[in-house]
C-alpha cells in the first residue's frame, strides 16, 4: 500500500513511528535532557498572589503581615493607625489638621503656595515603625505627607524636624522627593508602571498589586503557574526570577533591586538581567556614606552589606532573615553563633557583662542610626569597631555610640589593651588616607581585588577627582576591562571626566560590555569628547539605552539636567536650554541647573539673565564659592572692574575652595596694578594648595613687578624644581641672579 493511500489517522501513527526511529538510532546510548518550558511558552504574565496561594500557603502566611505585605494600602478604617479625630499637629509654623469626613480621611495642611486646603488621604504607606500617608494630585501625582504617624509612641511627627522647609521645596510634601511616582513606588508596589510623560509632565502610573507581593519578587509566574495546572509531563518549569538555586551574590543582587541606594537606567524592571542592567548603585561617598563606607544618609543596606566579609563569603539575606516573614530567624546572639564560633559569645571576647546590650554582637558591629524621624536602621558592613580612625579622621565608632560620655581616644586605648595595637587589613585604611591627601593609598586599594568592588570603585572615582599625571591617566586603562562592573564603570567615567580623545580605541570595545550601565557610560564618554560616531550600530544601540535612562529620570531636576547637558554636548543649544529650565521648574533650588543655565545664556549674550541666574545661586546659597566667582568673570569680561574685583574676592573666602578664583583674582589685582594685594592672595591659596605651579608663576610675575627680585628669585627656584625642563622659568631665573 502506498503512503498516499493512508488514511489520516495512519499517517499521523507512521509519521510517529519513523520519528520515534529515528530519534532513538541517533542518541539511543546518551542522556536526553528536558525541554525547558521556556522555549515553547509566551512570556510570562502577572497573575496575582491568588495563583500562588493554592502550592504556597505557608509562604503566603509567613508573608501575610509583613512589611510587604503592608508596604502600601487602600486607606480605610482598616488600614489607617494615626489619630483623624480632629487632631491637630503644629511644626515651624505650619498647622497640619487630621480629621475624618463620613468614612474617609483628610488633612487640612498647606500647598506649595504656603495656602491651606482640605486633601483626601487614598493609600497608607508603611506600617511600623511610622505610617505615611499618601494624596493624589491633578497631574497623577500621589504626594506622601511630611508628617507620619508614629505607631509605637502613638503621635504625629515630622519627617524632617530640624529643616527649614520652603513650602514649595523640593523635599517638601507637594515636591518631587515625596512624590510617589518618582521615589518610592518602584519598590513599594508589584509590576509598577511609572508612565511618565516628560511633556505635560503627568503621570499614568499603574501597577498589578498594590504592595509588594509574590511577583514582586519572584517575577511573573503565568507560565509556572500554567505549568503545574496542566501537568506538562516532560517538560521541565520555568524557572521564576527569585528561587532556591540562585548563587549567593546573584540573590543578593536581586534583593538589592529595591535595598539599595541607586536610580533607575531602564523604563521599567522587566525580570530579565544583572542589576547593573536597570540600575546605577550610589558609590561609598558623602553625604551618603561615612568617609570609612559606614552608613550616614539612608543606603538601604546593600551597598553595607557588599563591604562586609559575609558577603564576600557567600552569605546572603536570607541566612539572617526569613525570605518571607523578613524577620530574623533567630534572636540576639544565637542568630550570630549559628555560623560563629561560641568564643565570641564570651566575656573575654566583648569585656562586657553576659547578656547585657554591651554584648550583643550587633552593637559592636551593626552599629546604627535614626532615619525619617524615629527609624533605627542597622549598618550591615558587620565591621570591627575602628575608635583609632575617630581618632585620627573623625569617623564614627560603635563603642562611642554606647559610651557617649567617653572620648575616642578612650576607647582606642581600650581595644589596643585588650586586642593589641595592630588592627586587621580594611578596605576603610586606605580610603581614609586617601581622602586626606595620600592618592597613592586609593591606588593600592583600587588595584587588589581582595577588597570589596564597590570600595575599589569609590578608590578610582575619590583618585581620579584629583589632576592626574599622563602616567596615572595611562595606569588607569588597565580598569577598563576589570572583572568588577562597578570598577570598570568608574574607569569609562574616568575618561569622561577628563574629556581626554585620545582613548577611543580603548573604550569603543565596551558599547557592546556585557552591562547596561557600563555600555551607557561609554557612549557618555564619546558625547563628552564630540567623538564622530555616525554609522556605528554599537554606539547607536548603546544611545539608545541612555537615552531611556534619561527619559526614565525626566521626572527629577536631576534627570532634566542630564537631559540639557546632552542637549549641549550635541550642540543643541535651544533644547539645553529648555531642559535646564525644566530642572529649575521641578525643583527650584537645583542650583546646578541654574549655574549651567547662566554659563550657557552668557555664551548666547543674554548677559543680564545669566547675572540674575548667578545671583539667584548666591541668594539661595550665600555660602557657595563657584557661583561668586563665575559672576566675577561676567563682570570682567563686560568691563566691570569694580564688580569683577568684588566677586572674585569672595569667591576666595567662600567654600569649596576654588583654585581658579584665586589664580583669576590675583591676575585681576595685578591687571590693576595691584602686585602687593596678588600676592598676599596667592599666598593664601598656597596654603590650600601648596606648591602648585600656576599659582607660584602669578606669584613669581607680582614679585617681578614690585622688584622683590630675592624674593622672585626663590620663588623661581621652587618653580624649577617643579618643572625643570621649562626654559621660560630658566630664562627668568638667569636673569634675576
Amino acid at each position: 500500500m502506498s503512503y498516499k493511500n493512508f488514511s489520516h489517522y495512519q499517517k499521523k501513527i507512521y509519521f510517529l513511528l519513523i520519528l520515534f526511529i529515528i530519534v532513538c538510532s541517533c542518541k539511543k546510548n546518551e542522556y536526553q535532557p528536558k525541554n525547558d518550558i521556556n522555549s515553547s511558552t509566551d512570556h510570562p504574565k502577572f497573575v496575582g498572589k491568588e495563583s500562588c496561594i493554592e502550592c504556597h500557603k505557608s509562604e503566603y502566611n509567613s508573608w501575610n503581615g509583613s512589611h510587604h505585605q503592608q508596604a502600601m494600602k487602600i486607606a480605610d478604617s482598616t488600614t489607617i493607625l494615626g489619630d483623624f479625630n480632629n487632631r491637630i499637629f503644629e511644626h515651624k509654623g505650619v498647622k497640619n489638621t487630621f480629621f475624618k469626613k463620613g468614612h474617609d480621611f483628610y488633612v487640612n495642611t498647606t500647598d506649595k503656595n504656603g495656602n491651606y486646603q482640605d486633601y483626601k488621604i487614598v493609600y497608607t504607606f508603611g506600617v511600623t515603625p511610622l505610617q505615611q500617608y499618601i494624596v493624589k494630585f491633578p497631574d497623577g501625582a500621589y504626594q506622601c505627607l511630611v508628617t507620619a504617624w508614629d505607631t509605637e509612641k502613638k503621635k504625629w511627627f515630622h519627617l524632617q524636624p530640624n529643616l527649614e522647609l520652603a513650602h514649595d521645596e523640593w523635599i517638601n510634601w507637594t515636591g518631587g522627593a515625596m512624590r510617589w511616582n518618582t521615589a518610592c513606588a518602584d519598590c513599594h508596589s508589584t509590576n509598577l508602571d511609572k508612565n511618565f510623560d516628560s511633556n505635560t509632565h503627568t503621570f499614568n502610573t499603574s501597577y498589578s498589586e498594590i504592595n509588594v507581593s509574590c511577583e514582586a519578587c519572584h517575577g511573573p509566574a503565568s507560565n509556572h503557574v500554567a505549568f503545574y495546572k496542566n501537568g506538562n509531563e516532560g517538560v521541565l518549569p520555568q524557572k521564576l526570577y527569585m528561587g532556591k538555586s540562585l548563587a549567593s551574590k546573584s540573590l543578593v543582587e536581586k534583593c538589592a533591586r529595591c535595598h539599595s541606594r541607586r536610580s533607575q537606567i531602564t523604563k521599567k524592571f522587566d525580570y530579565n538581567g544583572h542589576f547593573l542592567d536597570h540600575y546605577s548603585p550610589s558609590l561609598l561617598i558623602s553625604p551618603t556614606y561615612e568617609l570609612d563606607g559606614q552608613i550616614k544618609d539612608e543606603d538601604y543596606v546593600y551597598g553595607s552589606f557588599m563591604q562586609s566579609k559575609m558577603y564576600q563569603n557567600n552569605v546572603t539575606c536570607v541566612d539572617c532573615h526569613d525570605a518571607h516573614s523578613l524577620k530574623l530567624k533567630q534572636s540576639g546572639n544565637k542568630l550570630c553563633l549559628s555560623c560563629h564560633e561560641p568564643k565570641y559569645n564570651s566575656k573575654s571576647h566583648h569585656y562586657h557583662p553576659l547578656d547585657t546590650e554591651g554584648a550583643q554582637c550587633i552593637n559592636c558591629h551593626m552599629s546604627g542610626k535614626t532615619y525619617m524621624g524615629n527609624d533605627y536602621r542597622r549598618d550591615h558592613s558587620f565591621r570591627i569597631p575602628r575608635p583609632d580612625q575617630s581618632l585620627k579622621y573623625g569617623t564614627p565608632n560603635a563603642c562611642n555610640e554606647c559610651h557617649k560620655d567617653k572620648t575616642a581616644e578612650w576607647a582606642s586605648k581600650f581595644i589596643d589593651s585588650k586586642y593589641g595595637t595592630k588592627r586587621p587589613d580594611h578596605f576603610s585604611n586606605y580610603l581614609l588616607e586617601g581622602y586626606n591627601g595620600n592618592h597613592e593609598a586609593l591606588y593600592t586599594l583600587l588595584s587588589q581585588n581582595k577588597y570589596p568592588e564597590i570600595a575599589r570603585a569609590t578608590a578610582l572615582y575619590e583618585y581620579t577627582n584629583n589632576s592626574l599625571s599622563n602616567k596615572e591617566i595611562n595606569d588607569v586603562r588597565r580598569f577598563l576591562k576589570d572583572s568588577s562592573i562597578l570598577v570598570r564603570h568608574e574607569a569609562v567615567r574616568t575618561f569622561e571626566k577628563i574629556h581626554d580623545q585620545n582613548y577611543h580605541a580603548d573604550i569603543e570595545p565596551l558599547l557592546k560590555d556585557s552591562i547596561r550601565l557600563v555600555r551607557i557610560a561609554a557612549v557618555k564618554y564619546f558625547n563628552s569628547i564630540g567623538a564622530n560616531m555616525n554609522g556605528d550600530n554599537d554606539f547607536d544601540n548603546a544611545e539608545k539605552e541612555y537615552l531611556e535612562s534619561l527619559d526614565m529620570n525626566a521626572d527629577f531636576a536631576s534627570g532634566q539636567h542630564q537631559i540639557a547637558v546632552y542637549n549641549e554636548m550635541k550642540g543643541y543649544t535651544d533644547l539645553a536650554i529648555k531642559a535646564y529650565k525644566k530642572s529649575l521648574e521641578i525643583d527650584n533650588r537645583y542650583n546646578l541647573s541654574r549655574m549651567n543655565l547662566a554659563l550657557l545664556l552668557y555664551k548666547q549674550n543674554h548677559i543680564e539673565e545669566a547675572k540674575n541666574l548667578y545671583l539667584k545661586v548666591i541668594e539661595l546659597e550665600p555660602d557657595y564659592s563657584n557661583s561668586y566667582y563665575m559672576l566675577g568673570l561676567l563682570f570682567n569680561e563686560i568691563g566691570d572692574t569694580k564688580n569683577a574685583l568684588k566677586y572674585l574676592a569672595e569667591a576666595c573666602d567662600k567654600k569649596p575652595a576654588n583654585i581658579r578664583a584665586f589664580y583669576n583674582y590675583a591676575l585681576k589685582l595685578q591687571a590693576e596694578n595691584l602686585n602687593q594685594k596678588s600676592i598676599e592672595i596667592i599666598n593664601k591659596a598656597l596654603v590650600i594648595f601648596p606648591k602648585n605651579e600656576n599659582l607660584l608663576y602669578v606669584k613669581l610675575i607680582g614679585e617681578i613687578n614690585l622688584k622683590q627680585n630675592i624674593k622672585a628669585y626663590n620663588t623661581c627656584s621652587e618653580l624649577i624644581k617643579l618643572a625643570p625642563n621649562n626654559a621660560n622659568y630658566k630664562q627668568i631665573f638667569e636673569s634675576l641672579k
